[in-house]
């Protein structure tokens, strides 16, 4: 859903919570997921500016932020114009990520609807991305991949090597000094 919003101009950010374990332990974001909002967005802000909403779900309340494509033109969404969008859906009243997930589907629909770039009404399963959500990197471009993990294991022996050379070393020269040392 997210990949089909996005090709279609729409570039919608969600966040889902279940409970205050996908928070940190922190109630707020459940109790006030409007309050919250700014948080994320100028999380996301400070990677790569908004060009469409963030939507955050939780089993009871939406909240929406960022920015919505209108006319042409990005308007920042103000807490009346959120409130309005977020009139026309409706929460999953469940605290399972399914129940939210499904919410989120329809909100992002409706959403896209509303900033002018409709989904179609089947949208093919997504394609496996491993990457995450804010990486741009394709599969297979790892940084460092099999080689750094052979190059730390062969830096890591020569490492203990050198340690053991170094700690000989130290043994036999206070085993020479004790031993040419006077005894009473």
């Amino acid at each position: 859903m997210l990949d089909a919003a996005a090709a279609r101009g729409y570039p919608i950010k969600v966040v889902l919570f279940v409970n205050d374990g996908d928070t940190g332990g922190d109630p707020a974001p459940l109790e006030d997921p409007q309050g919250y909002i700014p948080t994320v967005t100028d999380q996301l802000e400070s990677i790569t500016p908004l060009q469409a909403p963030v939507l955050i779900v939780t089993p009871d309340k939406f909240a929406l932020g960022g920015r919505q494509p209108r006319g042409g033109a990005l308007t920042p969404i103000t807490a009346p114009f959120a409130a309005k969008l977020e009139r026309r859906l409706r929460a999953a009243r469940k605290a399972e990520g399914t129940a939210l997930a499904r919410a989120a589907i329809v909100a992002i629909r409706r959403l896209a609807a509303a900033g002018g770039h409709p989904l179609p009404k089947h949208i093919p399963p997504a394609k496996d991305n491993l990457n995450g959500i804010l990486s741009s990197k394709p599969p297979g471009n790892a940084v460092g991949g099999p080689w750094l993990i052979v190059g730390l294991a062969l830096g890591s022996l020569l490492l203990a090597a050198f340690l053991v050379g170094v700690h000989r070393r130290l043994m036999r020269q206070q085993g020479a000094a004790h031993s040419g040392s006077p005894t009473q």
